[in-house]
């Protein structure tokens, strides 16, 4: 979710400034007392605004009237250019939080602050005298007054010329080796240009980052300067008399969080408000139009053959506030060819095209919030540009999944209706709503297959589920291929969200309205799941409902149909690709899309093993469970034996020899500049189908053995009854039998290359599990690996005594038993348990 342009249909002009000269300015403090502000003023040019700008001599000026000085104002740091794809794209508001900034004078100076606005208490109370004292703000800066009125001040803008934003965090992060970081060069940094509106004030710089010796970005003219222009927003708090709403995490909702100091009620002081767009209902309670709809502009920059579809996606919401009786209350309009429209005036909530050299994301929501109260103040949307090239999944998956034509048109067809789908989630967003991966779970696989139930109630529950293609095998129904309506969870979020509760005057008399609403967890179609629940690669996420890009309410079945499509897909990619005329390249693509969606649903199974079931339901909810319970052994047998076919086996990894052959792809040889963007080919002229299997079935072993999923599974004995659920027995006895089989009968001399791999692997993470365990390792876990790896060698050896071993097999047997040998006489190290605290 991500971008700061902005929508208004009310166009006030908005004065800006001609660019400036490279100019850096520097703000020395001085003792001189502040000049005259008309004298100083006389031959500047000020441009009023919210906070009007003044400029003179090359430089920049705020004119703060006296009125505004610790007043509070929303500030934002915004990039306005990117990194070519390897950082934060244009417009992403959340390189830095929206943050409350004020403006208080100290003598002839003014203290630029970020006020701690953490803690929940009322005006004038003993509460909001103790937690003004104990909370630290942020100072960003203290710049002299360098002139003075009556009514105003006038200060350098110089201090937003440093790195405000922190956005030498992001090139840390970009960086592969410290050593080759980037530094802000303050002679090359200089303000662009400086605007104003009547609810925001812009200050557009150019800061140039610097390396002397850089290692990643690569796709610049030279990549040791690195220019990135920041926008800083500073935008009127809003003053409405809006009412925050308290969040439900039976519901999902981005939240404000605060500290609640003002009621001791709560016992761990956490409070969260809803982030949410303040629609004002004419009447509310009553069926009413809204007075301060959420009204969306399509920049020009949106290709004219997609707006249709961008606006009927955004448009799609009415549906869900209609229904609880606020009416027109998402609204679409294009940009005008008028040239006073500025993207830059907070009123506009805009949607913009994207174009990045390396895709960053199918599309993001922006959003900037209140953060006194979750109040949104601006919402928007970047379309990455990679989402016009949607046809490629009609092309290299849909049309072989199904056996149909190729077609220009169905492949546009198919790019609307994934266009219409993203948008319609991102804007879901933009209206507050997180993320809801449980909603897959909500449809059978013979509703998903019938046009009728999907064109009515969509592919999953929730438009906010990373639902993936909904494509079933040729000779079976088929339902729509995405997300193109809202799903029930849908209707019931907005109801949480934006419903008027009659009588309540406060956030607090709220809440047992709120809580009946959100009472309906247990139901299926009311489940809501988000992103702390998917985190599985280190062993944080338990519940196996919830996971991306997985479909119907029985997703192991699911994930078994869609390998075998796929499988068959790719050992068939010679049928369709290349066409007479066309390089090979197009057959290497067409096996690779859905090569990748292979790799994604051969791991999902990983998530069952060790699980358990998850439950948002407060007591006394209808269907309440207690929130956890078991995933059955029998259940996570089931997942393994998935895993065991259809990863961990050479089958799963053998595809047609002819197929393979024509996987290249085409050379490129550059004079000009240019960078991985131009040219990166792989070391490997063929697709490295080995390496990608074993690179997968790390992934998944990682985290099968990760130490916090390993001790989830060693205690599960504490909570349910023997054979309820698996244990660490069968963890490894599973794993050693689905790798290694019964290699002392001869399994190792038919296994091929990937099994191979397999198992080598698995027995030097036998030996690290015994040898060096990292932190938090059950002893337990210790112990099964020294068991196993004492089978390894009893095993390895009874194979070697079998004749007629062929050189390669006996070399493999050979290392296997060597590499458990060795690892049986190290020096064990004893893992530090895991330590935690409630």
């Amino acid at each position: 979710m991500n971008r700061v342009y902005r929508l208004g249909i009310v166009l006030i002009l908005a004065l800006s400034l001609r660019p400036l000269a490279a100019i850096a300015q520097t703000a020395a403090p001085s003792a001189e007392a502040p000049a005259n502000y008309d004298t100083f003023a006389k031959d500047a040019k000020v441009v009023p605004g919210l906070i009007s700008v003044l400029r003179k001599g090359g430089k920049i000026y705020l004119v703060l009237a006296k009125s505004q000085l610790g007043q509070d104002f929303i500030e934002t740091s915004v990039p306005a250019s990117g990194l070519g794809g390897f950082g934060p794209a244009p417009g992403e508001p959340y390189v830095a939080p929206a943050r409350i900034m004020r403006f208080e004078r100290v003598d002839d100076a003014v203290v630029i602050r970020w006020p701690n606005t953490f803690a929940r208490v009322d005006k004038g109370t003993p509460e909001s005298i103790s937690a003004q004292a104990s909370l630290p703000s942020s100072v960003v800066a203290v710049t002299p007054i360098v002139a003075e009125s009556p009514t105003s001040v006038a200060i350098s803008a110089t201090p937003f010329l440093g790195d405000v934003a922190d956005l030498g965090a992001q090139f840390r992060a970009v960086a592969k080796n410290p050593a080759h970081g980037y530094r802000l060069d303050p002679t090359r940094s200089f303000f662009i240009e400086a605007k104003t509106f009547p609810q925001n004030t812009i200050l557009r710089v150019s800061q140039t980052w610097a390396s002397d010796s850089p290692d990643t970005i690569d796709d610049v003219p030279d990549a040791r300067s690195i220019e990135v222009k920041m926008t800083y927003n500073l935008i009127a708090a809003p003053q409405n008399g809006y009412m925050p709403r308290v969040a439900d995490p039976r519901v999902g909702y981005f939240e404000q969080p605060l500290i609640d100091f003002q009621s001791d009620k709560n016992p761990s002081r956490n409070l969260y408000y809803l982030s949410r767009w303040n629609f004002m209902p004419e009447q509310p309670g009553r069926p009413s139009n809204a007075k301060n709809p959420l009204i969306f502009t399509l920049s020009n920059d949106v290709p004219v053959q997609y707006r249709d579809t961008v606006r009927r996606a955004l448009l799609t919401w009415n549906d869900a506030f209609a229904r609880i009786g606020i009416f027109n209350a998402v609204q679409v309009v294009q940009q005008p060819d008028d040239p006073s429209f500025d993207v830059d005036d907070v009123r506009h909530n805009m949607v913009s095209w994207f174009d990045a050299p390396i895709p960053q994301y199918g599309a993001e929501a922006l959003i900037i919030t209140d953060p006194r109260t979750g109040e949104e103040i601006n919402a928007g949307i970047n379309v990455d540009a990679i989402e016009g090239l949607g046809g490629r999944n009609y092309r290299y998956f849909v049309a072989p999944a199904r056996d149909l034509p190729d077609s220009e048109a169905l492949e546009q067809a198919f790019t609307l209706r994934e266009i219409r789908a993203v948008v319609l989630h991102e804007s879901g967003h933009d209206l507050g709503l997180q993320h809801n991966f449980i909603g897959s779970m909500a449809y059978t696989a013979q509703q998903l297959q019938d046009p009728g139930f999907t064109h009515a109630h969509g592919v999953a529950s929730s438009v906010m589920e990373y639902a993936p293609i909904n494509v079933w095998p040729k000779g079976t129904r088929q339902g729509d291929y995405e997300q193109l309506v809202l799903g029930p969870y849908d209707y019931y979020a907005v109801r949480f969200g934006y419903q008027n509760v009659p009588n309540a005057t406060t956030p607090e008399a709220e809440v047992p309205t709120l809580n009946r609403w959100a009472s309906r967890w247990s139901d299926p179609t009311y489940r809501f799941a988000s992103d702390e629940d998917a985190f599985f690669n280190d062993g944080h996420a338990i519940d196996p409902r919830v996971q991306q890009d997985d479909l119907t309410n029985h997703p192991l079945a699911w994930e078994q149909t869609q390998l075998s499509m796929l499988h068959g897909i790719m050992n068939a990619v010679d049928r369709r690709f290349p066409r007479n005329g066309e390089a090979y390249d197009e057959a290497r693509r067409a096996f690779l899309l859905p090569l990748r969606f292979y790799v994604r649903y051969a791991s999902m199974p990983v998530h069952i093993i060790g699980g358990e079931y998850v439950s948002r339901a407060n007591a006394g909810d209808p269907h309440a469970s207690t929130p956890l319970q078991p995933v059955s052994r029998s259940d996570e047998y089931q997942a393994w034996r998935v895993l065991q076919t259809s990863l961990f086996s050479d089958a799963a990894w053998s595809f047609s020899p002819r197929v393979l052959r024509m996987l290249t792809y085409r050379e490129v040889s550059s004079l000009g500049p240019g960078g991985t963007w131009v040219y990166d080919p792989s070391p490997r002229h063929d697709v490295d189908v080995v390496s990608i299997a074993g690179a997968t079935q790390e992934r998944v072993l990682d985290e099968l053995f990760a130490p916090l999923t390993l001790a989830r599974i060693d205690d599960l004995s504490t909570k349910y009854s023997p054979g309820a659920t698996m244990t660490l027995t069968d963890l490894f006895d599973w794993t050693r039998g689905g790798i290694f089989g019964d290699i002392q009968n001869g399994t190792a001399a038919r296994a091929g290359v990937v099994l191979r791999n397999a198992q080598v692997n698995f027995a030097k993470r036998l030996a690290k599990l015994w040898t060096s365990p990292a932190n938090g390792t059950p002893p337990d876990a210790q112990a099964l690996a020294r068991l196993q790896l004492e089978y390894l060698v009893n095993d390895s050896a009874a194979a070697l005594q079998r004749s007629k071993l062929d050189e390669l097999t006996r070399a493999h047997l050979e290392a296997l038993e060597a590499l458990s040998k060795q690892a049986l006489e190290a020096r064990a190290t004893i893992a530090p348990a895991a330590q935690s605290m409630p």
